[in-house]
């Protein structure tokens, strides 16, 4: 089965270090932009029972309740989905309220995605968040009400950020029972805020000795609390593994709607243009871009999402679908990697070590 993404690029505020394809805007163009989107839900249908949904952003929960049950209504006309389907919102603190919870719960909506990154509000402010600790506190007991699967995103490697920042953060959203969590490690693009305030001095970054700090005592800190890590930056109890994230990272297919949204049918990758207003005024949903991913590529994709997770590249996976044996190929470097203790080969899977998952950007360069 496929998944699907639908990608809703509007925000109240950017934040300071994001570079996704977001704006702010009217309520006429989050109006006009639906419509459309509706239309490319009416165009790609295939009426095929979808393994997953993504809303995702930007900010959807800026959109009104009622925009958000149309989508819901188009994606559920042009395509099957039961109560298998795993689908998601994300949703920031400030632009969620109990109306708009209830709304998503009847529109079959089954799992719901906070942005939150830190319980700091100081760290909050210093990277252009725009909701506080206070307006978190008001929606998660909501949250928990309405829905009984639901993600915390957290960030790491902030500005005058600890280790007790990364703990305190973690055991404050506890008290709200969420059955996963993502951490993830700032990464600084360029032509963002935070870039220039980095450049020009104004703003200083942990170094990476002490992100890596951070994020060894936050996996360790969320295992004591019952969450495993199934993915580098992904954690969560057991049998709540988000099926979308999944679907990625075993190289599934999957269809992409919305500006600057990305589709993988095929072996073959498409995206739409990233400009909003080409999009609304678009007559047909021609790809903007397409390429067909080489045999290298292919491989190549297939090794770096596997060993991202815990259970670890399928070896004959691999040799069967893509003809590459990896053992032979990289005989070498593996059996280096193996005897310091970097990786290891369990049932077929060859897996970072536990350990040393911090430095797994370079134990993949090693092996693509």
């Amino acid at each position: 089965m496929r998944s699907l993404y639908i990608h809703i690029p509007f925000c109240q505020q950017k934040c300071y270090y994001c570079d996704f394809c977001s704006f702010v805007c009217s309520d006429d163009t989050q109006q006009k932009y639906v419509d459309k989107l509706i239309e490319e839900l009416k165009f790609k249908g295939t009426k095929e029972q979808l393994k997953s949904v993504f809303i995702g952003g930007g900010t959807p929960s800026c959109l009104s309740e009622n925009l958000i049950a149309k989508i819901m209504t188009a994606v559920s006309t042009y395509f099957e989905i039961n109560e298998t389907t795993e689908i998601t919102i994300e949703c920031n603190p400030n632009s969620l309220n109990e109306q708009k919870l209830k709304a998503y719960k009847c529109a079959g909506i089954n799992r719901l995605s906070l942005g939150v990154q830190s319980l700091n509000e100081k760290i909050l402010k210093t990277i252009g968040r725009i909701h506080t600790c206070k307006e978190f506190y008001q929606i998660a007991p909501l949250i928990q009400k309405y829905f009984s699967n639901f993600n915390f995103d957290i960030m790491i490697g902030l500005p005058n950020q600890t280790n007790f920042d990364v703990v305190d953060t973690i055991k404050k959203l506890m008290q709200f029972s969420p059955t996963h969590i993502s951490m993830y490690s700032l990464i600084l693009e360029e032509n963002t805020k935070l870039f220039n305030q980095v450049q020009n001095n104004e703003i200083k970054l942990p170094l990476n000795d002490d992100v890596v700090d951070q994020y060894i005592i936050g996996l360790n800190t969320l295992k004591e609390f019952g969450f495993y890590r199934y993915e580098i930056s992904n954690f969560c109890k057991k049998g709540y593994e988000s099926k979308h994230n999944l679907n990625y990272w075993e190289c599934g297919e999957y269809y992409g709607v919305g500006v600057s949204a990305h589709s993988y049918l095929n072996n073959e990758r498409f995206s739409n243009t990233n400009n909003l207003i080409d999009y609304i005024n678009c007559k047909n949903f021609e790809p903007f871009f397409k390429e067909k991913l080489t045999s290298k590529e292919l491989i190549e994709e297939r090794i770096m999402l596997g060993l991202r997770t815990e259970k670890g590249l399928n070896i004959s996976k691999l040799k069967q679908n893509l003809n590459y044996d990896i053992l032979k190929e990289k005989g070498d470097v593996i059996q280096n990697l193996l005897d310091n203790k970097f990786v290891k080969i369990e049932e077929n899977h060859l897996k970072i070590c536990e350990d040393k998952f911090y430095v797994s950007n370079s134990i993949i360069e090693k092996l693509i």
